[in-house]
């Protein structure tokens, strides 16, 4: 069954091939990209489901995230951070806004079911409403 998500990667990193081709073969389109001015380039011209950054390797990932979360354009879009464990870039994603994280190392296998979890909490969000202090009501 095909999937309409378009998902961008940024990543510097050779074995991002491997998380492409298990992604595209769940029917994800996917683009990739290694760097903060060429991601946000690409998020600028299209309409990305959800951004993948592995901050570790991206050229100024954490940047990139701060950016998505201040356009206004962009700041809905679903972000998954892949971080190496115990060198808090997780918490630093975290709190600038990254939706999610994995930690290293991190196999295909385990990043598709992050990703089809993300999206598939993403579609059931709208079902709750948030009242006017910030917490979730049954609509």
């Amino acid at each position: 069954m095909p999937n309409s998500k378009q998902i961008l990667i940024v990543s510097g990193h050779a074995e991002d091939k491997f998380t492409r081709i298990a992604l595209e073969q769940r029917g994800f389109a996917v683009t990739a990209t290694h760097d903060l001015e060429s991601s946000y380039g690409q998020l600028g011209n299209s309409a990305f489901d959800l951004v993948i950054i592995d901050v570790a390797r991206a050229e100024k990932g954490i940047e990139l995230v701060k950016r998505l979360r201040a356009t206004p354009k962009l700041s809905k879009t679903l972000v998954l951070t892949i971080a190496d464990w115990g060198t808090g870039q997780a918490t630093l994603a975290l709190s600038e806004g990254a939706d999610a994280y994995e930690p290293k190392p991190i196999s295909s296998e385990r990043l598709v079911a992050a990703v089809e979890r993300l999206l598939r909490q993403r579609v059931a969000r709208p079902a709750a409403a948030t009242n006017a202090i910030g917490i979730e009501t049954d609509a």
